[in-house]
């Protein structure tokens, strides 16, 4: 390399160095520098340990927190547990009420339908006094079945009701009603040597009175102005028939009623029931509408009618009438009022 070449080069490096050293911080600058990285550090220490102290405060509460939720879920069952059962189970129940719920105590009701009786088996017992020269007395025991038919009712109850757990409420009621409509026709046969027929033709116009002792369970419902209810009852039924005929029409006898002595009669027999509808409440007045199903039995009764009186038959003995037990299928609807 030549001096020239030499010098070149050594100036090139002097210029370089001095561009070099002009971009290089001072101490000054340097120490500037580190005293605001040692701030910033500071700062960041601060704030992680306020964060760290937030956290230990918020852990006493979070941990206080799972142990007051079931604190207040027991304070939650202490009141359904002090409430009475149906309120209770309102209380518990998802969904608005329709309207308020009659919960226990005393109610009353009057109700009426209609609905359809179920023929029975009857026979008509007696004896004719013919003269001997005409074979003598002639017993009958004429036999057959009553029609079926139509028949309407009313009546009313009184009773009591209680509230037993969450969803059942028993009640007992006595309850009376009156059925009427109801005139069964029954063709009657009496088997004898004597006459190639013997047939009657009689009707019975029937009223009865039901009087029972009822239990009835009702049912809570998510809808707190409706109860469903079941029941059933036994009691006793008295079964009147007035005006009742008998028409011999076979040998005819036209214009005879074989009871025409005392055409009316009564007695008592046994009654049974079942039912099952809802009530529905009327607002806060403790007032409802009701519906229902029932069935109804009255039980086999004997009617004894007068005896057979007119100058053109022979005289008789009182009649009885014997009737199996009828059953009713029946539709009620009324209103009540708890009290």
């Amino acid at each position: 390399m030549t001096a020239r070449k030499c010098f070149i080069v050594a100036a090139g490096l002097m210029t370089a160095s001095a561009a070099h050293a002009e971009d290089v911080p001072s101490n000054a600058e340097l120490f500037r520098m580190l005293k605001a990285q040692q701030q910033t550090i500071s700062e960041l220490r601060a704030e992680l340990k306020q964060a760290k102290q937030e956290r230990r405060t918020a852990a006493p509460r979070e941990a206080a927190a799972p142990a007051a939720r079931p604190a207040a879920r027991d304070a939650v069952r202490e009141t359904v547990a002090a409430a009475p059962p149906a309120q209770a189970y309102a209380m518990v129940t998802k969904g608005p009420a329709a309207s308020p719920m009659r919960v226990g105590g005393a109610y009353v009701g009057v109700f009426g339908g209609g609905g359809s009786r179920g023929g029975t088996d009857v026979s008509q017992l007696g004896t004719v006094f013919f003269p001997e020269i005409a074979g003598g007395p002639l017993a009958v025991n004429a036999s057959g079945r009553t029609s079926s038919g139509g028949v309407g009712f009313g009546g009313a109850h009184l009773g009591y009701e209680w509230s037993y757990g969450a969803y059942v409420r028993p009640a007992l009621e006595i309850e009376g009603f009156y059925l009427a409509g109801n005139q069964p026709r029954a063709t009657l046969v009496n088997p004898t040597d004597r006459l190639p027929e013997h047939t009657f033709d009689n009707t019975f116009p029937t009223r009865t009175t039901v009087l029972l002792a009822n239990m009835v369970v009702g049912f809570n419902t998510p809808y707190q102005g409706i109860t469903p209810y079941i029941g059933g009852g036994i009691g006793a039924a008295n079964v009147s028939i007035n005006g009742a005929t008998s028409t011999q029409i076979d040998p005819a006898e036209p214009g005879i009623n074989h009871f025409n002595a005392r055409p009316d009669s009564s007695a008592w027999t046994f009654a049974a029931q079942a039912k099952a509808g809802a009530r529905f409440a009327l607002g806060n007045s403790g007032a409802y509408l009701f519906g229902e199903y029932r069935y109804l039995y009255v039980g086999d009764v004997n009617q004894v009618f007068g005896s057979t009186v007119d100058p053109t038959h022979a005289p008789t003995s009182p009649w009885t009438a014997s009737f199996g037990g009828t059953s009713h299928h029946l539709a009620a609807g009324g209103i009540g009022f708890g009290f």
